[in-house]
């Protein structure tokens, strides 16, 4: 059997000479390096990425940049059967670089989460207290759309799905030594801004308090190995004082064409599994699985009966609807009264949801099981059938089914 491959993937937006420092770190133990940079750094800047990854791929970046919102397309330019997760101001532990073949060995695993240590208040100390320690993140993921579950929502990006591990491999989170007060009071603004914001038990912002440690950190900050300590020390020598650091507050306030071949925010945004689905996408084909008997059908029912049903249902819209509601959508029913006409009259009930087992892409077609209850009451009623899209929409293009409602 061939050697399991890795693949190290970074989003950037620079300093790229500390970038490509960090990723020649990795360089001797994985096997492809995939950079996505902004597109405004010019040939010779991203060439300094070259030398060290095997791709650099240039991508729009907005003012309302967030690179969560990016992951699940530059894990589509990796080739490797893992992706090592890789950002700016993340430099690996050396115990996480020598472990990393043997992670991806592992057969019974998918994930990998890795303590993530922040600096602090020099290259050489950690922060050794609640929230900073012990603080995780997902570092290793198995390159399987089956078990890949990415979420755009702050600090968030690739969720860990079991089977998964927690290793005490660090890596060492760079900001709070090599940004300055005024920078970080930006960067926790910014995250702030956004839907999603993260808070922590007490009800403070998380942000706030882990970019902002003079405001918050109460212990003495704890010492790094010292092989550790040089590898960090060896990042931050790098010279970038001609480095230029393209984020959202550098984008110009009149759009510029994009540069030749780089890849539009239009085009990663649409492989975002979360992003917001346009009109397009609530188009849908609902039919009953009929019973094969008469004796078996759904009406009657007797008040308060849960009768399982399997419901067919077609995908005719133009996004992805993610399994076990990772954007919200889900096969609901709603009881109504029967109007005089026979139609779906005043509703009475909400019914059950039903979340989808694997994602159903454009155009697949499944058998999607729902349990639904009978009003307490007896009556004439009209069961629906839909797709909703919690907290935003019912699809509109479910199917009624008239249900005589007995006494028990």
């Amino acid at each position: 059997m061939d050697r399991t491959r890795i693949s190290v993937c970074c989003v950037t937006a620079g300093p790229l000479r500390r970038v490509a420092a960090i990723l020649a770190l990795y360089r001797p133990v994985v096997d492809e390096i995939v950079c996505a940079a902004n597109s405004r750094f010019s040939a010779t800047e991203l060439a300094t990425l070259e030398q060290v990854a095997d791709r650099v791929v240039p991508c729009e970046m907005r003012a309302d940049f967030n690179p969560e919102h990016y992951r699940a397309w530059a894990y589509g330019l990796c080739t490797g059967d893992w992706i090592v997760t890789v950002d700016s101001d993340e430099v690996p532990s050396a115990a996480l670089l020598a472990a990393l073949p043997a992670l991806a060995a592992r057969r019974d695993v998918v994930s990998y989460l890795a303590t993530c240590r922040w600096l602090y208040p020099d290259a050489s100390h950690v922060l050794d207290e609640y929230p900073w320690e012990p603080s995780w993140k997902i570092v290793m993921v198995r390159n399987d759309p089956a078990t890949l579950h990415i979420k755009g929502g702050v600090h968030e990006g690739v969720m860990a799905v079991a089977p998964y591990r927690f290793v005490e491999l660090p890596v060492y989170h760079l900001s709070c030594v090599v940004l300055p007060v005024a920078a970080r009071r930006a960067k926790v603004a910014f995250y702030d801004s956004l839907d999603g914001q993260q808070l922590l038990e007490d009800g403070r912002r998380i942000s706030a308090v882990f970019y902002l440690p003079e405001e918050h950190a109460r212990f003495e900050p704890a010492p790094l190995p010292p092989e550790d300590v040089a590898l960090v020390r060896g990042v931050l020598d790098v010279d970038i004082s001609t480095d230029r650091v393209l984020e959202r507050d550098s984008v110009p306030e009149v759009p510029e064409p994009l540069a030749p071949g780089a890849v539009s925010y239009g085009e990663i945004a649409a492989t975002w599994p979360e992003h917001p689905f346009d009109p397009g996408a609530y188009r849908a084909t609902l039919a009953l699985r009929r019973a094969r008997t008469p004796a078996r059908e759904l009406s009657p029912l007797a008040a308060g009966e849960v009768r399982p049903l399997m419901v067919a249902v077609r995908n005719d819209g133009t996004q992805t609807w993610l399994r076990d509601l990772r954007n919200r959508v889900a096969l609901g029913s709603r009881w109504h009264a029967r109007a005089p006409g026979g139609g779906a009259g005043e509703l009475v009930a909400d019914g059950q949801r039903s979340v989808f087992a694997s994602d159903v892409r454009p155009g697949d077609e499944l058998l999607q099981p729902l349990a639904v209850e009978a009003p307490a009451e007896p009556g004439r009623y009209v069961l629906v059938l839909d797709l909703v899209e919690e907290q935003v929409r019912w699809f509109g293009c479910g199917i009624e089914v008239a249900v005589d409602v007995t006494g028990t």
